[in-house]
Formats: structure tokens, sequence, C-alpha cells
């Protein structure tokens, strides 16, 4: 082939495999390598950003705490970080849920004493 000449059907055809196979073991071993050898770890997380699961675990860490110190001040400022606009229902249905699952019953109880004193409390109802 000469310089002036256009290249060939089949060069065409051949580099745009190339070009496809080029693309598809670069995306193959990219995701290899992002979700196996370098996960992203994720940590400092904001409690509002959690999952639904991972909210019920912490407020279940914060019934337990208030079930032993009695701090409500300390517990409803933690509870604001999880940004829940009625947190005494959602303690108390999160309690219901323990005892119907048939889970620790301590952790039941420490999740409805912090539902009613969250309840309780005129400066965190409006």
């Amino acid at each position: 082939m000469t310089e002036n000449q256009p290249p060939s059907e089949r060069e065409v055809q051949k580099s745009s495999w190339y070009l496809l196979t080029g693309f598809l073991l670069g995306l193959v071993i990219g995701l290899i390598v992002a979700w196996m050898l370098l996960p992203a770890s994720f940590t400092d997380v904001a409690p509002q950003s959690l999952s639904i699961i991972d909210k019920d675990q912490y407020r279940l860490m914060i019934a337990r705490v208030y079930a032993v110190d009695q701090d409500l001040v300390r517990a409803e400022s933690r509870m604001e970080l999880l940004g829940d606009e009625n947190a005494g229902d959602l303690l108390a249905a999160q309690s219901q849920q323990v005892l119907a699952i048939g889970e620790n019953q301590a952790d039941a109880q420490a999740l409805a004493l912090l539902s009613s004193a969250v309840k309780a409390n005129p400066t965190q109802n409006p």
C-alpha cells in the first residue's frame, strides 16, 4: 500500500476489532482492580448518609448508652445527627421490630425507654 491509497476494507475491519478488544480488556482489568485489588473504603461517614440498616444499628447504640447513663441531652444530640423527623416514633417502631423478630429483649426495652423519653421532651417535639 502506498501513501496515497486509502486503507482497504479489510484493514479497517481489523483495526475496529483491535479497538473493541482493547476497550473490553481495559474495562475488565479496570473492574478487577477497582473491585478486588483496590476497593474503595469509606470512613468518617456522616450518620445521616448511612443505610437504613446502619441507621437502625446507630439508634440501637444510642439507646443502649441512654439506658446506662440516662443522659437525654446527649442522646438527642446523637439522634439529631441522623436527620430523622420523628425520632420518637422511629425508636418505638424499631423497638417493636426487635420484639417481633425475637431479638434481645433488653435492646427492645432500651429503644422503648429512649422513645418515651424523646416523646416526653418538649424541646425535641415541635
